[in-house]
């Protein structure tokens, strides 16, 4: 770039998943659409720490993160020749693999922990690039297929993360925007701490232009409180790029390249108090950074 040439701000999209028995996350950060950073968000003090890059489309989807947060998978596509797409595990804040599955193709990919030491790949088969050599022998890996025939219950897993599905989705069309459906798919995140309040999640739609691959609306509702027509207390909260609780009670937000929290204090009914910025990640750029030497080892 010549001196004195302005730097162009792309887009950027972030996502984010909460670890269920630490006070850990683990963001992914996009922007350009092919570059993506993995950060690590210590919860009980805000720190924010950048890790790798990765070149390449990431499947936010098909990304899970062990419950003790010390492990990810995550299921990305290089679209090269020999590395088509592929699922990863590794140690975040940092892409380099730690066992890798190639693949030729989006049908599967990715995977989801049901314990620390318990990883369920959305394959039926399983064959890893070493055949599995460096995988310790306490680390139990197994099949999409083979899981959910012994747990039915489970459908849809690896992508609830605490979420409950309180509606489907009704197919609809393409508009000028996105793909917009008839009638958005609807989960639910009850509070951590307080009773009756949930966090809803609106799909709205997918493929947004010039916008994110899944379009998300959020709002908070009480159910312990109710207004004069006898419905629960609502909170919008309006498009968001995700957003989820942290352990404390709190509300996690991702939104406009910016990470925030916002305390809740009891009711809806009262007065909260406003979101604040944790890390605005918007200047980010692609940075070849190496792994450190615990980054290569199993935890």
């Amino acid at each position: 770039m010549r001196e004195g040439a302005k730097q162009t701000r792309h887009s950027t999209r972030l996502f984010f998943m909460v670890a269920r028995a630490a006070r850990t996350a683990v963001v992914f950060r996009r922007g350009p659409a092919k570059q993506v950073q993995m950060l690590r968000w210590d919860l009980a003090s805000d720190a924010v720490t950048a890790g790798q890059w990765l070149s390449g489309r990431l499947y936010n989807e098909r990304c899970d993160v062990s419950p003790d947060g010390r492990l990810v998978v995550y299921f990305a596509g290089k679209f090269k020749p020999g590395m088509d797409t592929f699922t990863a595990v590794c140690r975040p804040p940092y892409f380099t693999a730690l066992a890798l599955w190639p693949d030729s193709g989006t049908w599967g990919g990715g995977g989801f922990f049901v314990r620390d030491r318990l990883l369920i790949l959305n394959y039926g088969h399983i064959g890893e690039l070493n055949d599995g050599a460096g995988i310790p022998a306490d680390f139990e890996i197994g099949s999409v297929t083979e899981y959910r025939a012994h747990h039915p219950e489970d459908e849809r897993l690896a992508e609830s993360r605490g979420w409950r599905l309180v509606a489907r989705g009704v197919d609809g069309e393409r508009t000028r925007e996105m793909w917009a459906f008839a009638e958005p798919w609807v989960h639910e995140r009850p509070s951590p701490l307080q009773a009756g309040l949930v966090l809803e999640r609106r799909w709205l739609g997918m493929f947004e232009m010039n916008g994110p691959s899944h379009v998300y609306s959020y709002r908070l509702i009480d159910r312990s409180r109710r207004t004069r027509a006898g419905e629960p207390i609502c909170e919008e909260l309006g498009r968001l790029d995700w957003a989820d609780w942290d352990h404390d009670g709190s509300l996690l937000l991702a939104n406009n390249g910016c990470l925030l929290r916002r305390p809740m204090r009891g009711s809806l009914a009262g007065t909260q108090a406003p979101a604040t910025v944790v890390a605005d990640l918007r200047d980010n750029v692609f940075k070849n950074v190496p792994p450190p030497d615990a980054a290569r080892v199993w935890p």
